[in-house]
This record gives C-alpha cells, sequence and structure tokens, in this order.
C-alpha cells in the first residue's frame, strides 16, 4: 500500500500524522509526505520521503488576508471566520493541484491528510481513491454544514462533479488521537472513530543528559509555548515572562521553552531552579518526568499532555487554543487561565493549585486511561489496509464506526 500524507506548513500539523506514517512504515507500507518546500527538513528527520506541494500559511497572501486581522486585533471570533475562508478557499486549490500532480507521478492508494488540509480531500477525489482525515487543533470549526458548500464549489474548479453528501470531507474516517470524552460532540461522529496515539521518532532527537540530574526532591514544572507562538512575541512574550516570574517564586524545578535560538536575556535573570531552554527538545521526554505542564495550549501539546497523563496550566492565544483549553479544564485535567496577557500572580496560584490538589492529578490519570484503552496506531493501519482493499474491489467504502469510540 501506498500511502501520501498531506498537511498544512507547520511543525506541530506535519507530527499529528507522523505516528501513523511511521506505524505503516513499520507494516511493510511505502509511504510519502506531500506539503510546502518548507517542510523537507521536518518530513525527512522522521525518516519520511517528501515532495513539494500545497503552501506556506504565513506567505500565502489569501491566507494572510483571511487570518491577520482577527490575529493581530485579538478578535477570536473573526480569526476563526479568517481560518475557516483560508481553509475552504483558494489556498486549498492551489494546494490540491500540486498534489493531483504528485499523486499522478507516484500513484498513492490513499491519501491521509490532516483534518484542516482539504487539498488532500481534493486531490483524492479527483484521483478517484479514498481519503483519511486525522482531526487536528480547528476540525470542529469544520463540520459539514460549513464545509459541504464550499468543497462543491472548489470541486467545480477541478471538473468534479457536486457531491450530495454533506459528510464528503470525512466519509471514509475521521481518526482522533484524543477520547470520545474530549471530543464530546465537535466532531461528525458518521466515521469518527478513536486510536491510541504514540510519541513519533525523530532521527535528530536530542540527549538530555541533564534531566538525570534534577533535584528528587522538588516537583518539576514544563513550560512550553510550542513551535509557532514564540516567533509571534508580541502575543508570546507577556505569557513567557508572566510563567517564569511566577515560577522564580515557587519551590520546584522548573524548565521553561522560550523558543529555538532566542535570548534568555530578554526575560531578565532567573534563579538557578528555573531552566531556560533555547533549543528544541523532545517535549513526550519532558511530559513523562513533569509534575505540571504549562501551555498555550496547542492541539499537539494538549494531546501530548492529556497522553502522558500531566496536569496542565493552559494559557490559550489564539486559533484552536482556547477550545482545547476549555475542553480539558472540563474534562479536570487543566486549569483554563485566559491569556494572551496572563498575570502572574494568577499563574502562580494555578502552579501551586496544580502542585499540590490531587484532584487535577487523578482526572489526569483517568483521561490518560481512556486514550490507552483506545486501539493502538497498529490496529489503524490495519483499518486503512481493509479500506483500501474494500475500494479494489468494489469502489471506494466508509470504515463503519461502532457504538463505543474504542471498539473494533
Amino acid at each position: 500500500m501506498r500511502i501520501l500524507f498531506t498537511a498544512h506548513a507547520g511543525k506541530s500539523h506535519l507530527r499529528l500524522l507522523i505516528p501513523l506514517a511511521q506505524a505503516a512504515v513499520r507494516a511493510g507500507h511505502t509511504v510519502a509526505v506531500a506539503d510546502d518546500e518548507s517542510m523537507r527538513g521536518e518530513s525527512e528527520s522522521y525518516g519520511l520521503d517528501f515532495f513539494p506541494a500545497g503552501f506556506d500559511w504565513a506567505l500565502d497572501p489569501d491566507c494572510v488576508a483571511a487570518i491577520a486581522p482577527g490575529l493581530f486585533s485579538g478578535d477570536q471570533e473573526a480569526y476563526e471566520d479568517g481560518l475557516v475562508d483560508c481553509i475552504l478557499g483558494a489556498p486549498a486549490l492551489r494546494a490540491a493541484r500540486d498534489i493531483i500532480a504528485v499523486g499522478r507521478e507516484w500513484r498513492p492508494d490513499l491519501i491521509v491528510r490532516e483534518g484542516e488540509e482539504m487539498g488532500g480531500y481534493l486531490a483524492a477525489e479527483a484521483l478517484g481513491i479514498p481519503h483519511v482525515a486525522v482531526a487536528g487543533g480547528s476540525t470542529h470549526l469544520l463540520p459539514p454544514s460549513v464545509t459541504h458548500g464550499p468543497l462543491n464549489a472548489l470541486r467545480a474548479e477541478l471538473g468534479l462533479p457536486a457531491d450530495p453528501d454533506d459528510n464528503t470531507a470525512y466519509r471514509h474516517l475521521l481518526v482522533s488521537w484524543l477520547p470520545a470524552s474530549w471530543t464530546g460532540t465537535g466532531l461528525d461522529a458518521r466515521t469518527l472513530r478513536h486510536y491510541r496515539q504514540t510519541a513519533p521518532f525523530r532521527t535528530d532527537d536530542p540527549v538530555l543528559p541533564w534531566l538525570a540530574d534534577l533535584p528528587e526532591d522538588k516537583p518539576v514544572v514544563y513550560t512550553s509555548i510550542g513551535t509557532i507562538a514564540p516567533s509571534l512575541p508580541w502575543k508570546s512574550d507577556a505569557v513567557l515572562g508572566a510563567v517564569i516570574e511566577a515560577l522564580s517564586g515557587i519551590d520546584c524545578t522548573a524548565v521553561v521553552s522560550i523558543g529555538v535560538g532566542r535570548d534568555p536575556e530578554a526575560f531578565g535573570p532567573v534563579p538557578d531552579h528555573v531552566r531556560l531552554v533555547t533549543e528544541w527538545i523532545p517535549q513526550d521526554v519532558l511530559l513523562e518526568v513533569a509534575d505540571v505542564f504549562v501551555t498555550h495550549g496547542g492541539h499537539s501539546s494538549v494531546r501530548e499532555g492529556l497522553r502522558s497523563g500531566t496536569p496542565m496550566l493552559i494559557t490559550a492565544m489564539y486559533d484552536d487554543q482556547p477550545h482545547s483549553a476549555a475542553r480539558c479544564a472540563a474534562l479536570g485535567s487543566a486549569v483554563d487561565l485566559p491569556g494572551p496577557l496572563a498575570d502572574t500572580q494568577a499563574v502562580s496560584k494555578a502552579i501551586t493549585a496544580l502542585l499540590t490538589d490531587p484532584a487535577h492529578r487523578r482526572r489526569a490519570a483517568a483521561v490518560q486511561r481512556e486514550i490507552l484503552a483506545c486501539p493502538p496506531v497498529e490496529q489503524l493501519v490495519t483499518d486503512l489496509e481493509e479500506l483500501v482493499a474494500a475500494t479494489t474491489v468494489s469502489g471506494v467504502q466508509a470504515i463503519p464506526t461502532e457504538e463505543e469510540p474504542c471498539a473494533y
């Protein structure tokens, strides 16, 4: 089986797909990634072949025009409206044409895409092969009521007939790495299946010998605001500054990732128990030893925090983050502290509560058990094999869902 993976340009966007891609390789299948050229190095660091296709949102004029006003003004509703316009607009059509060209040459049996990446959907429809979506942070903004009309308009641009099925974007399978208690009713349940996520393997994962030297008598608080937010210091520095100041007054060991290549002196002097990290570190490793995770609430961070059973303090800034923060808080595994202008006293109070009140850790452990109870990623590979086989025999078919979200 040949599987082509497509995503928007962004390390966390591609990382969403990597556990499945690597599991498919382990099962003997041929895998490649089609993404903006800027993602070539990231894809190859996971050991995957790469084809340039699609676009970089930050450089695409249509996406910038749609998203920038809400992002800069802090108007979350306007930002989300612009995001949907970008996802279902001309950029998706341009990406689709690139992916179709790759597909005609490489001849995949299946396209697996990030849930918000519609170029892969359009390409699969044009190539006559099944497509599978892996739910990302903003997939909840794209129910059939939102996608149906715009996708039919894009189909027409490619010479495809209108699709009467309102579940067209997810009709074969919609995968979630998070349990049903987290997704709730936010995703289309007709083809939704939940699977157990695993940590991706990178060929350039650094060694962290200093982890062994952390004091054994102090709790560990790990802070990261992802890979994109540090490039927006006008949004993120106030959050980082408040967190660093709060952690400076808490009896703990603090590891704060401030962004690759950034100058730690920008945040002033810090006490010895606070380590400011300026290189890329494997977050899943840090979460294995952390007692509290302070995060911006990006989808990758939330997935990995829930998977590790680590109580979280989430201070959302934009995009899918407010939604993720609210879902985690509703489950009781996190404290939702609205950002981006975090207050030092509020941050200190929240971290202290997470360290001292066992209720959050019990709830985080309960959600972790739900994730562990879901079928493993290897089962997902088997399900994809069956989907492709069914398509070969009798045309494109959907994988039926089950009453129990974590049942095979």
